[in-house]
């Protein structure tokens, strides 16, 4: 990670699955979950519920019904200064995952080291709300039916061309539906876009909005996306096409110091400046092992 992580779990947990990090474009679109209106925010709230958190088997402890994970906020686990959203929020996922068939997820490949890494983590649905899950001061408490592991690492591959992650879980997830994913063409240029995922491993959030900057190159297209590190992995919907277009992998540096004061302020740039957030198309998926939905 380039930013400064003042939170031992978060250093751990976030820099060992990150690939470059994230920013604000422009007006921050960020909104959590919980926040959206059921009227007009039916198509993201629908997708939602195929979404999960990544949460490393180390950070967890385990009774016979819950899990629990001792964190800290974002304000006190990354330094974030006054004024800035979500300061409360606690620092949980390190990545985001969707579901695109009955067991099978997707995720970035950056995320999952190998098969073996696979096995040591933990894949947790609705983490829509902290206030659901907060235990003891400090924990976060899932029940273990919302919980999912790795049963195998069926496809894999990370490098500047395919960055994702195809994995099936223990058992398959009942009474969710898969993401429709495009398997062929591209994204219109002129899409407008969403992205669900858990930023900085916060409760699962919708940024939309947004715009498609650059849909020349073969493997990848970019956006001005507002994400994070912990998005990674996150499904980035067309809200014309109704499909998944692709995996954030990877974007701009996520913070600054605030010299002055002495902490760190969110990154921000125009809607069309800076590096941008880059997304991996959908259609270089391995199909051949993902049903058709």
């Amino acid at each position: 990670m380039k930013f400064l992580l003042t939170f031992t779990f978060l250093i751990a947990a976030l820099s060992a699955h990150a690939s470059m990090d994230k920013v604000i474009y422009g007006e921050d679109n960020r909104r959590m979950m919980s926040e959206l209106d059921s009227a007009n925010d039916t198509q993201a709230i629908k997708y939602s519920s195929s979404i999960l958190a990544q949460i490393p088997n180390w950070r967890m402890t385990s009774t016979k019904e819950t899990i629990s994970v001792t964190t800290r906020d974002l304000k006190s686990g990354l330094n974030i200064c006054d004024g800035e959203k979500f300061l409360e929020q606690p620092l949980v996922a390190s990545c985001t995952a969707f579901l695109v068939g009955p067991d099978l997820i997707v995720t970035a490949g950056h995320c999952i080291k190998d098969k073996y890494d696979c096995k040591k983590q933990t894949w947790i649905l609705d983490y829509d709300s902290a206030g659901d899950f907060t235990g003891p001061k400090g924990t976060i408490n899932f029940p273990k039916d919302k919980s999912y592991t790795c049963k195998d690492l069926v496809s894999w591959s990370e490098n500047n061309n395919l960055d994702y992650a195809l994995i099936k879980l223990d058992r398959e997830v009942v009474g969710r539906t898969p993401l429709k994913v495009r398997r062929e063409g591209k994204v219109a240029s002129n899409e407008s876009l969403m992205v669900i995922g858990h930023p900085l491993g916060m409760p699962k959030m919708l940024a939309d909005n947004i715009l498609v900057r650059d849909n020349s190159s073969t493997f990848f297209f970019k956006t001005n996306a507002d994400t994070f590190s912990g998005n990674s992995g996150s499904p980035v919907f067309g809200a014309v096409s109704g499909m998944v277009e692709g995996i954030l992998v990877r974007g701009d540096e996520d913070f600054e110091m605030d010299i002055d004061l002495g902490c760190q302020r969110m990154s921000r740039c125009g809607d069309k400046d800076c590096r941008g957030e880059s997304v991996q198309r959908s259609t270089y998926l391995p199909f051949k092992n993902i049903p058709k939905i």
